[in-house]
């Protein structure tokens, strides 16, 4: 059977889609009517006016075909067992164009991704990237990868997040979650491999009772074995155990550029929903929101302004809406209908590397008291901002190396430290700095460093003046004069737009 191409701009996404729907999976103008209005149109609505779409007929896709084969296939009814691929282009494109050898570059260019759909009605939306470049509102920093893929016969890339919905049998928000985890980590990563739904269902064997198909969902603990299953070093939060350090716990390890399982439920009140979904990111700053952070007074008359307590908009992957959902920590549900909009966010579970040992909480506590009842102490009645994240040690060199507005003697010292492979990084700034990105002290700390007693985790320090770290000969911290002026703050977590 051969592949049918079609191409039309997503003005005209309605009556090209709805014919497809009909040609390809055989449904009633009618059905195909609801199913665009209903599930495809909310994510062609995010994306800009000048977007064309190509698609293609039996596409072969990887996930679906799993969930095919392992469960759909052995049904009485009669499922298709081929999608269709709607790629993104940003301009008009012929399909003659894919012919033309010197056209690939352009091609390229204009590439934003795409969108699968699968025969598997209501929930046909199936694996997609989207660039967060082909968004009409992109005003905001998240995890990206770049991922591989094909269109009519070519091959290109695209940089963004997994995405899927669920089909509500073999995948529901939980696999989709932990699918979308996998996706993300083996693409960027050669230590991580991606996983399929029968590969979920798999890992969690061990632990279930009862058969896991038709897929009833899976609580925090075994998302979290199953992320512990494919390599991880798995670390859960909750609500109920950090209460008002919650919030910023999950800031911190999104600056991390860490994605993070998110699971929100009504338990407190209904107890009707509970649902699992991503966060991978968030919007950008205003001077506003800058402004807005409120004070934490620590000892000696010390005043601190956390980065991870700005009130913003978070970027999620949710199977129930269209990608790169923006929603407050606060209200995450406050774009659904009303029967949801008393939900919060109890837990989430963060997919550590598993040399890391030195976890947030620890890791930030370690640090403000550093800063404050060392043996060099911030000055008393200082006020400073702390932004705190988790990074490689290899990317945090290459960015030092290239910042110029790093002075020499700092950067060496830097670049010439022995490291781990992550590190905990607290940059020391104001709210005045931190609007031009600047930061005017750090710490750094050892990431495989659990022993907080004596000092252990601390690589170096540099404020006020000074630079503090080991001296190798005594076993001891040191003091070194060392003038700093402001510097350019790491961002290499996050991919801007």
């Amino acid at each position: 059977m051969s592949i049918s191409i079609y191409r039309a701009p997503i003005t005209d996404a309605s009556d090209f889609i709805k014919a497809i729907l009909i040609d390809e999976f055989a449904i009633s103008d009618s059905r195909a009517n609801t199913l665009y209005n209903l599930v495809i149109k909310p994510h062609f609505d995010n994306l800009l006016d000048t977007i064309w779409l190509l698609a293609e007929s039996n596409y072969v896709d990887k996930v679906y075909r799993d969930s095919y084969y392992h469960y759909f296939s052995s049904k009485l009814s009669n499922y298709e067992r081929d999608c269709v691929k709607i790629s993104l282009f940003e301009g008009e494109i012929s399909i003659s164009d894919f012919g033309i050898e010197d056209k690939h570059v352009e091609l390229q260019q204009k590439y934003r991704g795409f969108i699968t759909l699968r025969p598997t009605d209501p929930q046909i939306v199936g694996r997609s990237i989207v660039s967060p470049i082909a968004l009409k509102s992109n005003n905001f920093c998240c995890c990206t990868t770049k991922v591989h893929t094909t269109s009519n016969g070519q091959k290109f890339t695209v940089k963004g997040f997994p995405h899927s919905s669920q089909d509500g049998e073999t995948i529901t928000c939980a696999e989709t979650t932990l699918w979308a985890m996998m996706e993300y980590f083996s693409n960027k990563y050669s230590d991580y491999k991606p996983v399929l739904p029968s590969k979920i269902i798999e890992a969690l064997n061990s632990l279930s009772a009862e058969r896991q198909v038709p897929s009833r969902g899976l609580n925090i603990q075994q998302m979290a074995f199953a992320l512990r299953q494919f390599g991880f070093g798995t670390r859960i939060y909750s609500r109920g155990d950090y209460g008002s350090e919650f919030d910023s716990l999950l800031s911190c390890y999104i600056e991390s550029g860490l994605p993070l399982i998110i699971a929100m439920d009504n338990f407190k009140t209904k107890k009707t929903i509970g649902h699992a979904l991503l966060c991978i990111g968030h919007e950008k700053m205003s001077n506003a929101q800058i402004d807005s952070v409120g004070e934490t007074n620590l000892s000696k008359g010390i005043k601190l302004y956390d980065y991870a307590k700005v009130e913003r908009d978070y970027i999620f992957i949710d199977d129930n809406r269209q990608t790169y959902q923006k929603a407050k920590l606060n209200s995450p549900a406050a774009h659904y209908t009303p029967e949801w909009h008393d939900c919060e966010i109890t837990y989430f579970i963060v997919p550590l590397y598993t040399k890391i040992y030195l976890e947030a909480f620890e890791a930030k506590n370690f640090a403000l008291n550093f800063l404050q009842n060392s043996y060099f102490p911030l000055a008393n009645d200082t006020e400073f901002l702390l932004r705190f994240f988790l990074t490689s040690s290899r990317s945090y060199k290459d960015q030092i190396a290239r910042n110029s507005t790093i002075q020499n003697g700092l950067k060496n010292e830097i670049i010439e430290s022995q490291m781990p492979k992550f590190i905990w990084v607290a940059e020391l700034s104001t709210k005045d700095l931190i609007k031009r990105k600047k930061a005017n002290g750090l710490v750094i700390l050892d990431a495989t460093e659990a022993d907080i007693y004596f000092n252990k985790p601390i690589i170096m320090a540099v404020y006020q003046d000074n630079m503090i770290k080991f001296d190798d000969s005594h076993k001891e911290l040191e003091k070194i004069p060392l003038p700093l002026h402001e510097f350019s703050i790491f961002e290499h977590n996050l991919q801007e737009f």
